[in-house]
């Protein structure tokens, strides 16, 4: 008995599963030659079994196909004898399930590119309304595709670009593009992306050509890329089915596709269960309510071949590789630096102010240098004058002169060129000042870019959350869950997050043209930073110094050492130093004049070259040389007091100078210590702004799958989504502003340790420690 009840619970546990099993049939066009469709394959088994697992024994089984259509009716006729559902993966497959008319067993399209071409008819249900056979929506539109690369170039020839074997070989394909451009005069040719493509296309560079390029599926995934690259080069704009997936690889325009891929396996594995749970194919909606219509453009691409769309058609679309520069110029921070001191416009004034006092310098030593000057004259003289000369010259006489004088001592001549020296000295300080100036001017200037990039970057992820609410908004509405009033409130999010979209990419635009200018290159020149994050910059710039600024006692303690430091390095400093010296040498100088003199030699020679009309009856003489030679020496004796006040004016001076450096002192002390207390607090505020980002991503996220199934509204939403913005946006600032401080920390001592050789960073941090040993 006991072996009998045993046999009748396998039995009828045996019958029960026996009852649910579902073989089913997945069809593609071709055997898999690369990733994207075997994980497409694969994700759609996954969806089938999460749905199905528990309920039924599921069996599957796959067929690939060609283009021609007697391999596709052999594989299709194996595939209802073999399977209890079908479904037609491919897009040949798919159309060849829509023509057959008439299905022995359920049968789902699943990728349909124009329903309408096709000959497939909804019902008022949006059902197929076809017995056994059903479709999933398609998330492609070509036609859609065409209009915006029409919009952004009007063409009149269009290459469409296929693969051997696919569907793109198929008269279907080929009427589908020529309904879509009846209305507009333009020729259509299909090309393979096995050919060769820049020969083609160099053959057409009189006609405006465009590209359309249909999904390569072959297992050289780099081709995609180099047949864009030859588009590119052609200055050739395009357009892809694929959307982002290929405007990565190049291509100028698209839509956004990958997400609405990844629906269809879910999709079509929701039909698979209500077909397995007895409802009629025909009867099933082909809808998919959330599909996303995002229009993409490659403004990498654009750059790269001119064709620009308009601000209208790019405030409707997401703008990707919006930063990207197609250039080799490539600008590192250090390279920047070094560019700047060498080719910055301030710096080159400064140096010839410091070539200009070196010439003011050898002028003021030229006056120790004997001094000559020879000259000829010819000279009249009336007959009176002439006689009493004795016939040594004529009425008219050509006469050669020369004065030779050489200074012995004039203290006013010393006391000229050793302040010439100093205020050489000083050009010097001031250049190092430009200098260290333009520094601070340059690395800010490629943080600001920096910084414009990551802002960017944040407001494009701003725009894409708008249009996922907005997608999740027409969802809702779809269903009845929401009205339009959300809708239109996204819209308006969605166009004041554009408009920031476009602030952050003119910001980076400026932020470019400011670093041009100051390297002196011209202004619109193209480039391309190789820090990719602002954050990598920071830890350039900054160093193990941040240890000396996590607490306030190390804080004081490093504040004082960077006072003393400052105190001796600064060229502020050392001009102020410079000019007391030169009061100081004019004071000295003005009180020799009470008692030293000047003492000079002169000397003179002339000779009569040539006599004319001498006087009848005067002897004849010879044409003598007559000179001199004289010591000369110069004593002023009373010059109405004006020395003794020269004197006074001078201890005036030193005395104001010294109260000036006691000034910049106390000035440049409070800035140091300032800073230093900015540094420290920017270096703290990095930590709570990021804390409070990731904390807002996390809110956002969930109030987002919280307005997504309906359990907040639009407002609470948009709050968390501004709240979001806003803490990322905080985020960046606070490491952009601690870069700023310590940039200026490190120009008010004189100091930047990032371009700093080894040996002056050794000096620097060995007095920093000796300095904390000694506290």
């Amino acid at each position: 008995m006991r072996n009998f009840l045993s046999f009748f619970f396998f039995f009828i546990l045996h019958s029960l599963s026996a009852q649910n099993l579902i073989n089913i049939a997945i069809i593609s066009d071709q055997a898999p030659d690369n990733n994207f469709e075997i994980r497409y394959e694969e994700s759609l088994r996954e969806e089938i079994m999460i749905l199905l697992q528990h309920r039924f024994d599921v069996g599957f089984k796959s067929y690939y196909t060609t283009q021609y259509n007697e391999d596709i009716e052999r594989t299709f006729m194996a595939a209802y004898a073999e399977n209890d559902v079908l479904i037609a993966l491919g897009t040949m497959s798919s159309n060849y399930a829509i023509g057959l008319g008439q299905y022995p067993k359920p049968t789902i399209a699943a990728i349909v590119l124009d329903a309408q071409l096709q000959g497939l008819k909804k019902t008022d249900q949006g059902a197929s309304g076809i017995s056994n056979f059903t479709y999933i929506e398609s998330p492609f539109d070509i036609k859609r595709d065409l209009d915006l690369l029409y919009d952004v170039y009007p063409f009149e020839h269009l290459e469409v670009l296929t693969e051997k074997g696919t569907i793109g070989e198929a008269i279907f394909i080929k009427q589908l593009f020529a309904n879509y451009l009846a209305d507009k005069d333009i020729d259509v040719d299909h090309i393979f992306y096995s050919s060769d493509i820049n020969k083609h296309l160099e053959e057409m560079e009189d006609k405006r050509v465009a590209v359309y390029a249909l999904p390569y599926l072959g297992s050289d995934t780099a081709q995609i890329q180099t047949v864009f690259e030859i588009v590119n080069n052609n200055k050739i704009p395009s357009a892809a089915l694929f959307g982002e997936d290929y405007l990565n690889e190049g291509a100028l325009i698209g839509y956004e596709i990958r997400d609405n891929l990844r629906k269809i396996p879910r999709r079509v594995a929701l039909t698979v269960m209500k077909i397995a749970e007895g409802q009629a194919a025909a009867d099933l909606s082909v809808k998919i309510q959330s599909f996303s219509n995002n229009a993409l453009i490659n403004m990498e691409t654009a750059r790269e071949i001119g064709v620009y769309p308009s601000f209208e058609t790019m405030s409707k679309a997401t703008l990707i590789n919006l930063d990207n520069v197609n250039t080799s110029n490539k600008l590192s921070l250090q390279k920047a630096i070094a560019e700047g001191l060498q080719s910055n416009l301030e710096i080159r004034v400064e140096q010839a102010d410091v070539s200009i006092a070196g010439t003011e310098v050898d002028i003021a030593r030229s006056d120790l240098f004997p001094q000559v000057d020879v000259s000829t004259s010819l000279a009249m003289t009336d007959e009176l004058t002439t006689l009493t000369r004795q016939g040594a010259q004529g009425r008219a006489n050509w006469i050669l002169s020369g004065q030779l004088s050489q200074l012995v001592f004039a203290e006013p001549v010393l006391a000229n060129i050793a302040i010439q020296k100093m205020l050489q000295e000083s050009e010097q300080q001031q250049l190092l000042q430009t200098q260290l100036d333009v520094v601070v001017d340059v690395t800010n200037a490629y943080m600001n870019i920096l910084f414009a990039k990551n802002n960017l970057n944040i407001q494009q992820q701003n725009v894409a959350r708008n249009k996922e609410n907005y997608d999740i908004s027409k969802a809702k509405e779809a269903i009845g869950y929401t009205g339009a009033s959300d809708i239109n409130r996204w819209e308006a999010e969605l166009a004041s997050a554009n408009i920031e979209l476009n602030n952050a990419f003119a910001s980076l635009r400026q932020a470019k043209f400011q670093l041009n200018q100051l390297l002196n290159r011209p202004i619109n020149e193209p480039f391309e930073v190789t820090e990719t994050t602002i954050t990598e910059s920071m830890l350039l710039v900054t160093d193990d110094r941040v240890e000396f600024i996590n607490n306030y006692g190390a804080l004081d303690t490093f504040s004082n050492f960077l006072v003393a430091y400052a105190l001796e390095n600064l060229p502020e400093l050392a001009q102020i130093d410079l000019g007391m010296k030169v009061q100081e040498r004019l004071k000295l100088s003005r009180e020799r004049a009470m008692y030293l003199p000047s003492l000079a030699i002169n000397g003179s020679a002339n000779r009569v070259l040539g006599r004319f009309d001498i006087p009848e009856g005067l002897p004849p003489m010879d044409k003598a040389t007559t000179w001199e030679v004289g010591l000369g020496l110069s004593y002023p004796i009373f010059q109405g007091n004006n020395r003794r006040n020269l004197i006074e004016q001078s201890k005036l001076n030193v005395l104001q100078i010294r109260d000036t450096r006691k000034n910049a002192e106390n000035q440049l002390e409070l800035l140091v210590r300032a800073n230093l207390e900015n540094v420290g607090a920017s270096y703290s505020r990095m930590g709570l702004a990021k804390t409070a980002a990731e904390a807002s991503r996390k809110n956002f996220r969930i109030v987002q799958d919280a307005y997504s199934a309906g359990q907040v509204n639009v407002t609470t939403l948009i709050d968390a989504q501004n709240n979001a913005l806003a803490a990322e946006l905080n985020a960046t600032n606070a490491v952009y502003t601690f870069i700023q401080d310590f940039l200026l920390l490190e120009r008010s001592i004189g100091y930047f340790n990032f371009l700093a050789t080894p040996t002056e960073k050794d000096v620097f941090f060995n007095k920093l420690q000796q300095h904390f040993n000694q506290k």
